[in-house]
C-alpha cells in the first residue's frame, strides 16, 4: 500500500511538472492534473490538498537533487575551507546551467517560484546540512575559526539566499560571476582562521 501510494504522488507530481513547465503556476488547474495523470478529481484531492502543495513538493523535490549533486562534486582532498568555497562556486555554476536549461519557461512559473517562505526555509535546511560537517572539519582542523557553529552556519546559508532563478535571470551573467566571486572570497576570509595567531 505505502508503495502504491508513493508511485501515485510520482506520478501526479510528473504529470503536474509537465504542466507547469508548460503553462506555469496559474495557468494549470487541479481539474487538469487530474486529467493528465488519469485520475478523478477527488482522489488527486486525496494526495494534494492543492496546486500549490504539488508544486512546493516539486520545489523541494528539486531543490534536494540539486544540491545533493553539488555535494558530491566536492572533491575529498580538500581542506574544509576550500571545501566551502568550491560548494558556493559549484552551487553558483550549475544554479546558471539550470536557469539557462529553464530559459523557455513561462514568466508566471517564476513569479510562483519558490512558493512561499516554507519552501525557502526547506531549501535553507537542505544547504545547512550540506555545510554544517565542512564547518565541524574546518575547525577540527583548525583551518576555521568562529565563535558560534549555529551563527556561523545561520550566515553561511543567508548567503545563498540570493542565489535563486529570478536573480539568476534579472542579472547579467559577468556581472554575476563577479558578484559570486567576491561573495566566495568575503565567506572563506570571514571564517578562515588567521595564520598569523
Amino acid at each position: 500500500m505505502q508503495n502504491s501510494e508513493s508511485s501515485r504522488r510520482v506520478s501526479i507530481k510528473t504529470a503536474a511538472k509537465r504542466l507547469f513547465f508548460h503553462f506555469g503556476l496559474t495557468k494549470t488547474s487541479m481539474e487538469e492534473i487530474a486529467q493528465q495523470c488519469h485520475l478523478a478529481k477527488p482522489t488527486l484531492y486525496y494526495y494534494y490538498p492543492s496546486k500549490e502543495a504539488i508544486f512546493n513538493e516539486i520545489v523541494i523535490d528539486e531543490a534536494q537533487n540539486f544540491i545533493d549533486k553539488v555535494e558530491k562534486k566536492i572533491p575529498p582532498h580538500l581542506p574544509a575551507d576550500e571545501k566551502i568555497a568550491f560548494f558556493f562556486l559549484t552551487l553558483y555554476q550549475d544554479l546558471k546551467k539550470y536557469a539557462r536549461a529553464l530559459s523557455h519557461l513561462p514568466e508566471s512559473l517564476y513569479e510562483n517560484y519558490p512558493h512561499g517562505r516554507p519552501i525557502v526555509e526547506k531549501i535553507n535546511e537542505f544547504v545547512r546540512e550540506k555545510i554544517r560537517p565542512l564547518l565541524k572539519e574546518g575547525w577540527k582542523n583548525r583551518l576555521l575559526d568562529f565563535k558560534d557553529e549555529e551563527s556561523a552556519l545561520a550566515a553561511l546559508v543567508v548567503m545563498t539566499d540570493f542565489l535563486n532563478l529570478d536573480w539568476m535571470r534579472r542579472i547579467n551573467e559577468k556581472e554575476g560571476d563577479k558578484i559570486i566571486e567576491h561573495v566566495i572570497e568575503i565567506i572563506t576570509n570571514g571564517i578562515r582562521r588567521n595564520t598569523h595567531e
